[in-house]
């Protein structure tokens, strides 16, 4: 009994008399009731989040869904939530995700649907933001609304808003006054490249590189701008390349097309990441706070680099998969903020060009033939010559323009490189030696023939040794002890190889290396013919 003459069975039960309040971690399980919740078929954990009339794509494990969390709770209990409860907020949504058996394909920017139509998404900047999309078909495209998109995007922090496209308001020439190059092959180039980029692909697939470079003054910042605006506009403008490679696929896994701006030289390491992500490729590390955990990121993007053309090319897989558009010095000078306007008007109507080149190159791609032996991107040309017709461009203009291109860039690339130049000198000074009709091939100045019989042996054969000690006793010191002669024989090996397709196109030099012989020894066989 207490002092006021109550027992504790007497006194009122307010757990008895109030509705039970549910505990903080019930009403987190509750939210989730709101979402659809799916993995993607790499095992990431997935959230389509309720806005309005259509859904929002997010990866669980983002900013973006742990602030959704806390929103919708505070929305509905007047309160926040604290990082553990968000934490397993978190969890609980993953587990629900990767047990659901759902599975979707996420898409950046621009997706391919069940039926084979390409998708474009138009928003950009807030997540929460309108998802409206163009549904780009071989007859020809139409602006979806949000709630029928049938895909799922996801959309990056820097991600802007693409315009709604126009008809029938821009010609391919138009470009020009934004991307400023000399001749309309080089302008058709630009074209291939931005409907190669906006391709989606389900599997596998390949991206060319477009390499703007002139000399300072050519506009090549802004043309890239004016590129990334048509593609996949973001507030990043003028990024540079990371510091790691790691960070690089990062980058490239979170948004459709990866810029980089005004470079002056790109390490082996990241040469070979461009050349991964373009075609499609991964980078793996250990997983961070692990031991034994593998992190993979993998990445299929379009490239647009700008920047000296020297350092960009000098590395020949990247030069092998690259447009190389050189922009022309701007004789007559305008404010940037007048041509910024100037884009800003007309880019919806080239946006609208851009969309009918798609749907001319899904109308048209069955029936593209590319002729030619050894021809490089080869599917990014026949899309890019099947897209022609609703570009506005006459058939046949961007094959020929892309394959000059390749070829104009394969010369570049060995008179550029030095090891490339010794190993021409050295075939020319054996069809000198061995020539059959004595006096046919005529020496110039520095030792090679200018011009051959075509009867002579130009060839060498002999072991990595041999080759790396013959080539490096003819080039000066400078070079012999510079970063890209090779160091040793292994060192020749894997540099004549990546110069092999170069040398084949300008040069007709055939490279077969192997084993050979009693002694089974490594042997380098170069020919002319």
């Amino acid at each position: 009994m207490t002092a006021d003459g109550f027992t504790m069975s007497d006194a009122p039960d307010d757990a008895a008399e109030k509705k039970r309040r549910p505990r903080r971690a019930e009403s987190v399980a509750a939210l989730l009731d709101e979402v659809d919740l799916w993995r993607s078929p790499d095992g990431i954990a997935h959230a389509s989040l309720p806005h309005s009339s259509h859904r929002e794509h997010v990866r669980v494990n983002g900013k973006s869904f742990r602030e959704w969390l806390a929103l919708r709770f505070y929305q509905d209990h007047g309160a926040g939530l604290s990082g553990t409860a968000i934490a397993e907020g978190v969890a609980l949504a993953e587990a629900r995700a990767l047990g659901s058996g759902h599975v979707r394909r996420p898409w950046r920017r621009v997706a391919l649907g069940d039926d084979g139509a390409i998708f474009l998404d138009l928003g950009g900047g807030d997540p929460r933001g309108e998802r409206r999309a163009v549904k780009i078909e071989a007859g020809g495209w139409s602006i979806v609304s949000p709630g029928k998109v049938p895909v799922a995007f996801l959309r990056a922090a820097d991600a802007l808003p693409l315009p709604e496209p126009e008809r029938d308001g821009a010609a391919w020439g138009d470009l020009r006054a934004f991307v400023n190059v000399r001749e309309d092959d080089e302008l058709a180039l630009v074209w291939a490249w931005l409907v190669a980029a906006l391709r989606p692909f389900a599997e596998g697939g390949a991206y060319p590189v477009a390499v703007l470079h002139g000399e300072q003054g050519s506009g090549k910042s802004l043309a890239s701008r004016a590129l990334q605006g048509l593609v996949d506009p973001s507030t990043l403008t003028g990024r540079a390349l990371p510091r790691e490679e790691r960070d690089l696929f990062v980058s490239a896994g979170n948004r459709h097309l990866v810029a980089f701006d005004n470079l002056s030289s790109i390490g082996e390491g990241f040469a070979d990441c461009l050349c991964r992500i373009a075609t499609g490729g991964g980078f793996s590390a250990r997983a961070l706070h692990t031991d034994a955990d593998e992190s993979i990121l993998a990445a299929l993007r379009p490239l647009l680099l700008n920047g000296i053309p020297s350092t960009l090319l000098s590395r020949p897989d990247l030069a092998d998969r690259a447009l190389s558009i050189e922009l022309r010095r701007i004789e007559t000078r305008r404010g940037e903020a007048e041509m910024l306007a100037e884009y800003a008007a007309k880019r919806p109507a080239l946006l609208g060009l851009v969309c009918d080149g798609l749907s001319s190159a899904l109308r048209n791609l069955d029936r593209v033939t590319i002729e030619g032996e050894g021809v490089r991107m080869l599917d990014a040309l026949r899309w890019a010559e099947a897209a022609a017709e609703g570009l506005g461009i006459e058939p046949g203009r961007i094959a020929e323009a892309w394959q000059a291109n390749r070829n104009a860039s394969d010369r570049a690339l060995v008179e550029g490189d030095d090891l490339a130049r010794e190993l021409v000198a050295l075939l020319d000074r054996q069809c000198l030696e061995k020539c059959r009709e004595p006096g046919a091939c005529a020496p110039g100045a520095d030792g090679r023939a200018t011009k051959c019989c075509g009867l002579g042996r130009a060839e060498w054969k002999g072991s990595p040794s041999e080759l790396h000690a013959l080539l490096t006793e003819r080039v000066p010191e400078r070079v012999a002890r510079g970063p890209q002669w090779p160091r040793n024989a292994a060192g020749l090996g894997v540099r004549i190889r990546r110069l092999a397709p170069a040398l084949r196109a300008v040069h007709r030099i055939h490279e077969n290396h192997g084993k050979g012989g009693a002694d089974a020894a490594r042997f380098i066989h170069l020919r002319r013919g």
